[in-house]
């Protein structure tokens, strides 16, 4: 059986592949201690790490040359998965305490602003005393007063317009952030505490009273967007502030969705792509100038000059984006392909990739959980893979004609084209596990904007920046804006192909780490056979065909109950008419439903009064029959719900359980147990919830 790479009397591993090893048992790491700390204990877990430490010594030891060699790698290796563990456990994770909601005045300091649509404003508001001087308005029970963290605050386009550094007190009304709202869903709260958010809500009257002390990049983030908005329209000014400043409130709902249905939707947020071509076009423009003395660029390595004064413009570029991980990822690429510049090696290799996740997973270990660090990861490390394979197996040909511009435009577009479907493909698994939809055009939307984004956005972004000092920059800001007018419109007219927005069942972590291993484990491993890695990915798709999919969906959002059933007909069902994009979204992504109709509405749908009975498949309290599943909206309707049903979702609380014993699910018991996925089996139904204990 063939390895994947040509034989070689060579066994010294690679650097890639030792930086991959290391990387992968931090990940480890970090994983055990998510998943087993709390059942385990991390004493527990940190005795069983020793023990197998010791074993591996032992194999090295005594036993064969095979069991000494894997004793040897695991003796090497198993350290830096406790490392993971370690840094997990005492980084302490995010702040746990959020502040109780309620209606607040607070006197404190605007840390961010940001302009949205429709003339409002996002700030992060820093109470005085971290809260010690908010007080309670219209009797409403707020209590804890000292809960530590900011405030997400949306401002209404009649109130005062803030700016980061004003003095201000305000009246909000505070809620907590989102819970996870279905289990297997994204965690609204952890990632707000994690950003150092402990309430989120709406301002009701705000008073600028002196200015204080802020963040000199807040600061700056907030006049350059203003300069952006000034210079162009709001459409424009939306996108370009998106990818200049990292600030995506000015952006439409419409908008964004056309650029997600297109395949775009990572030009919204800035990586590697922004960050190379922001670098390149310095590094274009400083040796363009130094070419223009022919005495000193023959004399000193004009490249190499060019790349490193490239840098502190990157670094720039990092602070003004708000540093998320995506950005941080592509600058600490960046550097590396500039020291490979000045040293004279090669620029772009796994090693760098594995070092970079591994320097990120340091400092945050919860960041392997966060999408932008698994799908920013994902597509960088499959790229530079592809390119490694691509060099391996090359194959050169001496021509004497040297290729024209329009086989070189040719072969850009191809090249184009392929790291889009590369960087699609890696990425997929994961753009599907989040957020349940893909699309089928992303390379023909890529071919395009990425020739804009290159050629005239990011180089007209960068003039914009050098020539604000001068106050020139309209005129760079109207080149951007020609250039991301033909970008809105491709992302406009591919959302509406058909296909745009595939809604697929989002696959389970199993398939994540199969498909994730199936990538890495030639790179880290080079004896690795190649009937492994179909083999691998087999499996992964397996464990996603197989996987049971849900009945229905029921979670409290705001105090309303929301539930979505799938019928017998296959068609999913929702409790309330007027439901909006975001909450109608989340509860279908289980399924892979983009439409869900109103259950009075819906063919099969037995409603009377108060109450809908919605056959789903299985057998009923009656052979023959289907199940049904009561959805109920008036409390006079629960004992006939009862009665007539094999599960009970109701809308209003219930003051009794069912008589003849039948499962109800109420508002109470939401309360406690947290958004529920339930699914159909011979014994009844069984029920997923977010609070296990709950």
């Amino acid at each position: 059986m063939k390895s994947l790479w040509p034989t070689t009397t060579n066994t010294t591993p690679r650097p890639s592949e030792v930086s991959l090893r290391v990387v992968t048992m931090v990940m480890a790491g970090i994983m055990v201690e998510d998943v087993m700390a709390e059942s385990m204990g991390g004493v527990m877990i940190a005795a069983a790490i020793g023990i197998i430490w010791l074993m591996a010594g032992v194999c090295c030891w005594r036993f064969s040359e095979q069991l000494k060699a894997l004793g040897m790698t695991m003796l090497m290796l198993l350290p830096f998965a406790a490392l993971g563990f370690a840094m997990a456990s005492f980084t302490g994770g995010p702040q746990k305490e959020l502040h109780p909601p309620g209606v607040m005045t607070a006197t404190g300091t605007v840390a961010m602003a940001e302009a949205m649509t429709r003339s409002r404003q996002r700030i992060r508001f820093t109470p005085d005393g971290v809260g010690s001087k908010g007080t309670n308005v219209g009797g409403t029970n707020v209590g804890g007063a000292n809960v530590k963290g900011d405030w997400r605050l949306i401002v209404p386009a009649e109130a005062a317009s803030l700016s980061p550094g004003d003095r201000v007190t305000l009246t909000a009304r505070l809620q907590h952030p989102l819970p996870r709202l279905l289990p297997g869903g994204f965690d609204f709260t952890a990632h707000a505490l994690r950003h150092g958010f402990s309430a989120t809500g709406f301002v009701r009257e705000v008073e600028v009273t002196g200015q204080g002390d802020a963040s000199t990049i807040a600061v700056m983030r907030y006049h350059l967007q203003q300069r952006i908005i000034a210079a162009l329209p709001e459409e424009k000014a939306a996108v370009a502030s998106a990818l200049l400043v990292g600030l995506r409130g000015l952006i439409t709902p419409g908008l964004r969705e056309d650029f997600r249905a297109s395949g775009l939707a990572h030009l919204l947020a800035i990586s590697g792509l922004h960050m190379a071509l922001f670098c390149g076009s310095v590094l274009f423009a400083i040796r363009l100038v130094l070419a223009l003395f022919p005495v000193f660029s023959s004399r000193y390595p004009a490249l190499k000059i060019a790349a490193l004064a490239s840098l502190p413009f990157g670094a720039f570029y990092l602070m003004v984006a708000g540093m998320p991980i995506s950005a941080m990822r592509a600058f600490g690429m960046v550097c590396f392909v500039i020291l490979a510049i000045v040293l004279d090696r090669r620029g772009m290799t796994l090693h760098h990739v594995a070092m970079m996740a591994l320097i990120l997973l340091l400092i945050d270990p919860d960041s392997l959980y966060d999408p932008a660090f698994q799908m920013s990861f994902a597509a960088v490390f499959a790229q530079v893979a592809s390119w490694m394979i691509r060099q391996q197996y090359r194959i050169t040909t001496v021509t004497t004609n040297p290729p024209g511009p329009g086989r070189k435009l040719m072969r850009y577009g191809g090249e184009i084209a392929a790291a889009s479907l590369i960087a699609s493909s890696a990425s997929a698994p994961f753009v599907l596990y989040h957020f349940g939809v893909t699309t089928a055009w992303s390379v023909l939307a890529n071919l395009a904007g990425m020739l804009l984004m290159g050629f005239i956005i990011m180089p007209a972004g960068v003039l914009a920046f050098l020539l604000m000092p001068l106050g020139l920059e309209p005129s760079a800001f109207f080149l951007m804006g020609q250039g991301i007018d033909p970008l809105t419109t491709v992302a406009a007219r591919i959302a509406e192909f058909p296909l745009s927005s595939l809604h697929l069942p989002s696959p389970p972590a199993i398939t994540l780490v199969l498909l994730t291993l199936a990538m890495v484990v030639p790179f880290m491993i080079r004896a690795v056979r190649v009937f492994i890695i179909p083999l691998l990915i087999t499996g992964g798709l397996v464990c996603w065909i197989i996987q049971p999919l849900p009945q229905l969906a029921i979670t409290n959002l705001h105090g309303r109950i929301y539930a979505v059933v799938i019928n017998s007909d296959g068609e999913a069902v929702i409790s309330r008419r007027k439901t909006n994009g975001f909450t109608r979204s989340v509860l279908l992504r289980p399924f892979g439903f983009a439409t869900a109709q109103y259950a009075p509405d819906a063919d099969g749908s037995e409603c009377r009064r108060g109450y809908c009975l919605i056959p789903v498949k299985g057998t009923g309290q009656s052979p023959g029959e289907d199940k049904r599943i009561a959805l109920v909206w008036r409390r006079f309707a629960l004992t006939d719900a009862c009665r007539e049903a094999d599960l009970v979702l109701a809308h209003v609380d219930a003051l009794y359980p069912c008589s003849d014993g039948t499962a109800i699910i109420d508002p109470a018991g939401i309360s406690t147990s947290g958004g529920i996925l339930g699914y159909s089996d011979e014994a009844g139904f069984r029920l997923e919830s977010v609070n296990k204990d709950g």
